[in-house]
């Protein structure tokens, strides 16, 4: 039950009760804490709320959340500013997405000196197709930042006047000085400057490309700030020996640390890891997390395990159909194209080796260039399209592919020319022979 007193959401938040005593229970002391202004705790509840399925509770929360964000942005808090913008300009968390509210708390933020504002006022600009002002804001927000980073100490400062230089926002573009600032930044342990670092060497940005010193950032990232996603990068480079040398050992010790922090990618990789040295056992509680989280490659592991029932998992023909059909990859447009065909549902069958060949799949291509030869499929009666997906499946090695174009030039091409150009050639003589007769 939801009971909502008007005023509510910005006064007296404990007035709303879900009806569910263990949680209620739990989130007293929280919104006790909130409705005294703690804007963790507001925050929290909401949080906690929508997890536990309550979105009314939840978005109430939120409110009263932006609530107290308002009370502490108007005695001139920019940090709460910049939050309100944030959440309007994103909109979801249970605040609806309006740009003009986010244009109002940058704006504010901004006119508070705030640089951060002032950026975020040229990113809205920009994408508003106002160049004029984007480009005023942009610069406004470089004078105070490259100000506050003379020193050589203020981090943020040295990030954002390094990063707007070596992408020349609000100031003459200097690709050098910016990664010399971002460097600064780093060297005093701003994570946002070691991850542009990492993107400046691994993508070559206004300096030469230079992966094995991206990957230090990224391991720097990940030591000093736990960052999961940079442990994953760092854990593929030295289990792969992308870019460094080879270490198993440096390796699984960044992969497990990325499988901590819920990495999907980094536990279908420690799946795919121990289902190869034989510990299935192991591999395949991660592979079902995985694809609960929705990693493509799990979810196409695992629904084909389930439409056959194989390999420890309980035949679920059913849910291994979705779980294909959500991976959309090339691989499980193949499966289920494999499956419909062995089931004698051709028809559905040629439309998923279609859409296999469209997502890149060799081994579809065959059969895509014969349907482009059967008049009445699912795609259009077309010689040269056929010959394109055999060219195409051919250079990718696949062998059907490759004996489809041989038959093709040595034996359709011949006979479909003798047929549009022989056979008028044939019928013409046969007349004018037939009229010579008496």
């Amino acid at each position: 039950m939801l009971l909502i007193v008007p005023g509510a959401a910005a006064d007296n938040a404990t007035d709303l009760d879900s009806g569910d005593e263990p949680l209620e229970q739990h989130l007293v002391p929280l919104k006790t804490l909130a409705n005294k202004g703690d804007l963790h705790a507001a925050q929290q509840v909401y949080m906690r709320y929508g997890v536990a399925g309550y979105p009314e509770q939840a978005r109430a929360w939120a409110e009263r959340y932006n609530e107290l964000l308002k009370q502490k942005a108007s005695g001139g808090d920019t940090g709460a500013m910049l939050q309100l913008g944030a959440r309007y300009l994103r909109g979801g968390d249970y605040t609806p997405k309006d740009i003009a509210k986010a244009t109002e708390w940058f704006s504010r933020a901004g006119e508070a000196g705030d640089p951060t504002g002032l950026y975020m006022l040229g990113e809205l600009f920009s994408n508003a197709g106002n160049a004029a002002q984007a480009q005023q804001s942009y610069k406004r927000a470089y004078d105070i930042y490259a100000e506050r980073a003379k020193g050589g100490e203020d981090a943020q400062a040295l990030y954002w006047t390094g990063l707007m230089e070596q992408n020349g926002i609000g100031t003459e573009k200097s690709p050098e000085q910016g990664i010399f600032h971002l460097q600064q930044a780093s060297q005093l342990g701003s994570a946002w400057a070691q991850a542009q670092l990492f993107k400046t060497y691994y993508n070559g940005i206004g300096a030469p490309r230079d992966p094995a010193k991206a990957i230090s950032y990224a391991r720097k990232l990940a030591d000093e700030h736990k960052d999961a996603l940079m442990a994953y990068v760092v854990a593929c480079a030295y289990l792969y020996g992308r870019d460094v040398s080879q270490d198993l050992s440096t390796g699984e010790e960044y992969l497990n640390r990325a499988v901590a922090g819920n990495i999907p990618d980094a536990i279908y990789l420690k799946s795919d890891r121990l289902e190869q040295a034989g510990k299935k056992d192991e591999a395949l509680p991660l592979l079902r997390q995985a694809a609960s989280m929705k990693q493509k490659e799990a979810m196409e592991r695992l629904g084909t395990r389930m439409l056959r029932g194989e390999l420890g998992v309980a035949k679920d023909v059913e849910r291994g159909l979705f779980m294909l059909e959500k991976a959309s990859t090339a691989q499980a447009a193949m499966q289920l194209a494999r499956y419909y065909k062995e089931i004698d549902e051709q028809d559905i069958a040629d439309s998923w080796y279609v859409t296999a060949s469209d997502r890149g799949m060799p081994q579809a291509m065959a059969r895509r260039g014969l349907l482009h030869l059967i008049p009445g499929s699912c795609v259009t009666w077309d010689p040269t399209r056929c010959y394109q997906w055999w060219r195409v499946g051919a250079d990718h090695g696949d062998p059907t592919c490759k004996l489809y174009l041989r038959l093709f030039l040595y034996v359709f091409t011949p006979l479909l020319l003798i047929l549009v150009f022989g056979l008028p050639v044939y019928t013409g003589l046969r007349a004018q022979r037939d009229k010579k007769l008496p």
